[in-house]
């Protein structure tokens, strides 16, 4: 059978042509609709040069992760005000001293009129709770999903994903006279014997960003509070501690495994 061909009438042809310029003018000058809040791309490096017009200035959006966690790719410096006019308050080695990267829990992003993005972090030194700003540029950004929330009144910790609770367990807290300090903090460093002692600390040992605030050091430390495990579990749901959060080597053990550096420690009275 010959092969069918339909011609088409010129006219139709200069309509159609029409219709193509008129598409491929909307893909120039045409209005756009209200642009949204900008977001953050976390796994992004810094931002390559561009020609198009800087992005708006104020808050920026990280995502929808519970938490974000700045891990150091440099050594790190941080300021009390955004933009980098703000004095200078801390400086922070780009790794610890046990080979991990420098963790800081973020707790706000804000972008310039110039186009750089500043993150205020919380920072692991005392006073509990402190803060400050970082270039974006210093750090790299991953999202955090889990949680743990400890209740010194019920000596009872729990375990949350996408901020839902998957598990509960007994800890021991701090005594009357060494108490477990409360607020947010995140865990700063994971270590397990023979970086620390076993007798002490179990099976693992995650150091937090908070302090104790009646001990300035623990043997040769410096104060710093932890979750970590123990060979005497039947002291657990007592206040028995220095001021840490103790818990048994099977939940430590599963915690170190699964919370990665930044993850938020909630402790709370």
């Amino acid at each position: 059978m010959p092969e069918l061909k339909a011609r088409v009438p010129v006219p139709a042809i200069a309509a159609l042509l029409a219709v193509i310029l008129v598409l491929a003018g909307c893909g120039g000058s045409g209005s756009a609709e209200p642009a949204e809040p900008p977001v953050l791309d976390p796994s992004a490096g810094p931002a390559a040069p561009t020609t198009r017009a800087t992005p708006r200035a104020g808050e920026v959006k990280l995502g929808r992760a519970p938490a974000y966690v700045a891990l150091a790719v440099k050594d790190v410096t941080v300021r009390s005000r955004s933009g980098g006019k703000g004095d200078i308050v801390a400086v922070f080695p780009q790794t610890l001293p046990w080979g991990s990267p420098t963790p800081f829990l973020i707790s706000e992003a804000r972008r310039t009129e110039t186009g750089d993005t500043f993150l205020k972090v919380l920072l692991p030194r005392r006073p509990n709770g402190s803060s400050g700003w970082v270039r974006r540029d210093q750090v790299r950004i991953r999202p955090v999903t889990h949680e743990v929330v400890v209740d010194i009144s019920s000596r009872t910790a729990s375990l949350l994903r996408n901020r839902r609770k998957i598990r509960s367990f007994r800890v021991g807290v701090g005594t009357a006279g060494t108490p477990t300090p409360t607020g947010r903090f995140y865990v700063t460093v994971k270590l397990r014997p023979p970086q620390i002692s076993a007798a002490a600390y179990g099976a693992w040992a995650l150091g937090l960003s908070g302090y104790s605030e009646v001990h300035q050091t623990f043997g040769t430390g410096d104060g710093q509070i932890a979750l970590h495990g123990t060979y005497k579990p039947w002291l657990l749901g007592q206040p028995v501690s220095n001021g840490c959060v103790r818990m048994d080597n099977e939940t430590i053990s599963l915690l170190a495994e699964t919370l990665p550096l930044g993850t938020p420690v909630t402790i709370q009275g």
